[in-house]
């Protein structure tokens, strides 16, 4: 779909505002079906863009973590929590635990998660398209759209069935 992750970026940019617009005015619509046509599209997406080819989100972004989940991955890679929290994560001003830094420190060379099977579900869920509650997770998608192909391939084809559907009536 996309050649190149500047190539993504440069579509974005073209269309940012547009499709920032429609996500805002999307409760207003009364979209018959929206949450079975955003699924529908988060299919379409993820067979045409492999996230491991882009990794953006793992180089611009960083999850959530819960404090199982921290728990979970310091064992899992031989430190203490205390060492863990000390070398990776901070809280950021919502008081959510985050990483200290991005990239990702468990993102290789290769654009591969090298934590893939324990990952955070922030990251196992990330970008939400999957998700049935569209409306509720709107600003979510406004947020990626500057960062995930997917979440803007879903968005911009979801805004070309809805203007389509619009044009019928």
């Amino acid at each position: 779909m996309y050649q190149s992750l500047q190539a993504f970026k440069k579509e974005m940019k073209k269309h940012k505002k547009e499709l920032t617009t429609f996500l805002k005015g999307l409760p207003r619509r009364k979209v018959k079906g929206l949450s079975s046509k955003f699924y529908r599209l988060h299919k379409e997406a993820y067979g045409k863009i492999d996230c491991g080819q882009c990794a953006n989100c793992c180089k611009t972004m960083t999850p959530t973590y819960t404090k199982a989940e921290v728990k979970r991955i310091a064992t899992h890679v031989g430190m203490t929590e205390k060492e863990y929290w000390a070398k990776y994560l901070r809280k950021d001003k919502a008081g959510d635990i985050v990483n200290r830094k991005q990239p990702c420190h468990f993102l290789d060379k290769d654009n591969r998660c090298t934590i893939y099977a324990i990952r955070p579900l922030d990251c196992r869920q990330f970008p939400h398209t999957q998700k049935k509650d569209v409306l509720f997770q709107k600003e979510i998608h406004i947020q990626n759209l500057d960062f995930c192909p997917i979440t803007f391939h879903v968005v911009q084809r979801l805004n070309e069935i809805v203007l389509k559907e619009a044009a019928k009536q």
